[in-house]
């Protein structure tokens, strides 16, 4: 069987189901976003290599790095390879952007600045490092291993849980994701994971939570002071 949403969406709904009766009732859209959630929270983990293709136009020098890149390694124009420039120096020296060939680049936020006369119907590479795409369609692919599906599965469970205001098990699923997310960071690549990678805005995932700090009641303690 080949290793889709569904599979995973089937996967999680059989352990809702062997949490109770009532544990079932949770919407598709609601699994998926704890799987695309779970899925963001591991990218620092899985980083994807990847090269994105940009067409210039003519006389603009200013284009939008899409969102899930957090590193570029190296850019290229018209099929030449571009020398990086620190922004710093781009904005001290106050360089015209659009006087001379194109052969340096710089990033400023989320643009990307071409530093040269540019042509139009033109080709920009950039060799990237990027996350894992959003899941939409039931046949799509996870971009993360197989064994990252456990911490994927638990993840899931968290967010239903907490949703259903079971909150001791979303506690119990979330604990077995830190510790799931753990292990694979010990079996990954040494260098693989990018701990230094930037922070970003999460798009429309769904916020990622914590353990609730909620005192547990009991028999002797019925006010959980």
């Amino acid at each position: 069987m080949s290793r889709t949403v569904e599979t995973l969406r089937k996967r999680i709904r059989e352990e809702l189901r062997a949490e109770g009766p009532d544990e079932a009732g949770y919407s598709d859209w609601m699994i998926l976003q704890g799987i695309n959630t779970a899925i963001q929270d591991l990218a620092e983990v899985f980083p994807i290599n990847d090269i994105v293709k940009i067409e210039t136009e003519e006389g603009k020098n200013e284009y939008d790095i899409p969102e899930n890149i957090y590193k570029i390694d190296k850019a290229q124009y018209d099929g030449r390879l571009l020398e990086y420039m620190q922004t710093r120096s781009y904005v001290d020296y106050k360089l015209d952007e659009d006087v001379g060939e194109v052969n340096r680049y710089t990033i400023y936020g989320k643009k990307l600045i071409l530093i040269g006369k540019v042509k139009g119907d033109k080709e920009i590479s950039l060799w990237v490092s990027r996350s894992p795409k959003r899941l939409e369609g039931k046949d799509d692919v996870p971009e993360v291993p197989d064994y990252a599906d456990e911490a994927i599965v638990a993840y899931a469970m968290s967010i239903c849980c907490r949703e259903g205001r079971s909150f001791d098990r979303a506690d119990y699923y979330y604990t077995i994701f830190l510790n799931q997310k753990q292990e694979i960071m010990r079996r990954t690549i040494p260098g693989q994971a990018q701990a230094d990678r930037k922070p970003r805005a999460r798009d429309d995932y769904w916020p990622a939570f914590r353990p609730s700090s909620r005192v547990r009641t009991s028999d002797t303690n019925p006010g959980g002071r």
